[in-house]
């Protein structure tokens, strides 16, 4: 199979608690620095890119189910975040980004 060019969007879980959004993809051999989190208050975009590292002497003998090329994802959130104060961090190819809620820091919704 080869590379193809199509933009991926990675799985993607997201869970409320009571002051934050916590939101988790999966981006298994995607590094930190190959990715671009952008928040706004109603929603979240996380961009980047997963390079193929392949050899010339390897020959792939089954189709890949793997993403590789340009990642990317535009989240709407289900209630508005504090932009400035969101933070994320990847483990074991799982990025891991808390956002926490506007309203929860008793501002409350616009």
């Amino acid at each position: 199979m080869t590379v193809s060019s199509a933009t991926w969007c990675p799985a993607i879980e997201l869970d409320e608690t009571q002051i934050n959004l916590i939101l988790k993809a999966e981006v298994p051999g995607v590094k930190i620095k190959d990715l671009h989190i952008h928040a706004e208050p109603e929603s979240l975009s996380i961009a980047g890119v997963h390079p193929k590292d392949k050899t010339e002497a390897q020959q792939e003998l089954i189709p890949s189910q793997l993403h590789y090329g340009e990642l990317e994802c535009n989240i709407p959130l289900p209630v508005k975040i504090k932009v400035e104060a969101i933070s994320a961090e990847l483990i074991n190819g799982v990025l891991t980004i808390t956002m926490p809620k506007l309203d929860a820091a008793g501002i409350g919704n616009f």
